[in-house]
């Protein structure tokens, strides 16, 4: 059986993945924002889900997987904006993700090779 904080990561992980679907499709008039740039928001929280699968699941998965898997979510998920009252997608904000979950599975694999 893993370790605690490594089964704790893997329901994360999931529980992010879910969260990213829900606000980004949450309607405009219920958006609430942090004041930082939505392209920052999006790098922000595409890098804290790639950290959770780096640890609760690289054993398994490797990097790679999720952090493509990721990339494509945030294209995906933008694409969805379509659907939601009041909302469009933005290449920028896809991208952003995107770069926000290669930049942490970077970082994990140096970090582990290390």
């Amino acid at each position: 059986m893993p370790p605690l904080a490594e089964r704790l990561a893997r329901h994360a992980a999931w529980g992010c993945v879910a969260a990213l679907a829900v606000l980004s499709l949450l309607p405009r008039g219920d958006m609430v924002r942090t004041g930082a740039a939505g392209w920052a928001e999006h790098a922000v929280a595409y890098a804290g889900t790639m950290a959770m699968f780096a640890i609760g699941h690289r054993a398994r998965l490797g990097l790679a997987r999720p952090a493509l898997a990721l990339c494509g979510y945030a294209a995906l998920l933008e694409l969805a904006q379509h659907l939601a009252p009041g909302r469009s997608p933005a290449l920028r904000d896809a991208l952003a993700g995107a770069a926000g979950a290669i930049a942490v599975a970077l970082a994990a694999r140096a970090l582990v090779r290390r």
